[in-house]
């Protein structure tokens, strides 16, 4: 079971087309983790900038409300925002099934990231591109809400 995760670790987009010892590498900076069914892994507004790679289970990221904003799975990554802006957690990530995951501290994977300029090079533009491919969705999305919206006063009488 510990290698089927380590595969699915080394599966996720941020460590995507690194050499097998630099993802090795990064695997050992991470502390190995689990959550059980309805256990906040992390909540919006937290002050925190570790990164979560899971490995095995499934999550539900919601916003203030408890919308849903998405269900994710093993080789997904949460956490990648506040990585990035070191600000407090943009949305909940509640576990639907026990998830097993990988915690990477933000401080010794921004460390690792400095002193492996080139490794950290590559991690950046990976989230860039996830960021980036987000963000269009998100500019989509608006565009067709927007596009539904209505006036309250065509419905006056």
């Amino acid at each position: 079971m510990v290698t089927q995760r380590l595969d699915v670790f080394r599966q996720n987009y941020l460590v995507f087309g690194l050499p097998e010892e630099k993802i090795s590498e990064i695997a050992e900076l991470a502390d190995f983790q689990t959550k059980l069914p309805n256990e906040l892994l992390c909540g919006l507004g937290e002050k925190g900038s570790d990164l979560f790679v899971i490995l095995d289970g499934r999550v539900n990221v919601t916003s203030e409300d408890g919308e849903k904003l998405a269900e994710i799975g093993p080789g997904a990554v949460i956490g990648e925002v506040a990585l990035v802006d070191d600000l407090p957690r943009s949305a909940n990530a509640v576990c639907i099934t026990a998830v097993h995951f990988a915690r990477l501290p933000a401080k010794e994977l921004r460390a690792y990231m400095v002193k492996n300029k080139e490794v950290g090079f590559h991690m950046l533009a990976n989230l860039s591109r996830v960021l980036s491919a987000r963000l269009r969705t998100t500019n989509v999305v608006i565009d067709e809400l927007a596009g539904k919206a209505r006036d309250p006063w065509d419905f006056a009488t």
